[in-house]
């Protein structure tokens, strides 16, 4: 009996109870790149293998004092073998500081890379927080999958 020939799946999962700074949490600093979620597979035929990556991360602000309007920014990468940007996505909000300060964001986005290398193929979630100096920002829950298809 052989290998089925079908599509697999490669995920890194990480779910928090507490966003706001619980077990499990990154703290975001300011631009500095940090990975979030990673994961690994081989690719055996670049030329037929086509990969469909789906992420997300809870972005979990805390603000010092509520009634305020506050503002930040994050940027989302997933990155291929720590050299090709395969998307990149900014996300800036606006809010108003409610509900001690807290404020939650889950930007999630899909991706097809048709490109990828022979060999061991690593898949960063890369968040740098870019703007919002005086608040706390965590990467609270978060994920990465890819499903690799041969064609």
């Amino acid at each position: 009996m052989g290998l089925k020939k079908g599509p697999f799946v490669v995920a890194d999962t990480v779910s928090v109870d507490d966003p706001y700074g619980g077990e499990g949490t990154i703290v975001l600093p300011v631009q500095i790149a940090t990975p979030v979620a990673t994961i690994n597979f081989c690719v055996k035929n670049p030329q037929k293998t086509q990969i469909s990556l789906d992420s997300m991360v809870q972005i979990a602000v805390l603000a010092i004092s509520t009634g305020v309007a506050r503002d930040f920014a994050v940027t989302y990468e997933i990155i291929r073998n720590n050299e090709t940007t395969i998307a990149l996505i900014n996300d800036e909000m606006d809010y108003l500081a409610v509900n001690e300060g807290r404020h939650t964001n889950f930007p999630n986005f899909p991706v097809l890379d048709n490109n990828p290398s022979a060999g061991i193929n690593t898949y960063e979630l890369v968040c740098t927080r870019t703007a919002g100096s005086k608040l706390t920002i965590f990467a609270g829950s978060r994920s990465i999958k890819a499903t690799v298809f041969t064609v």
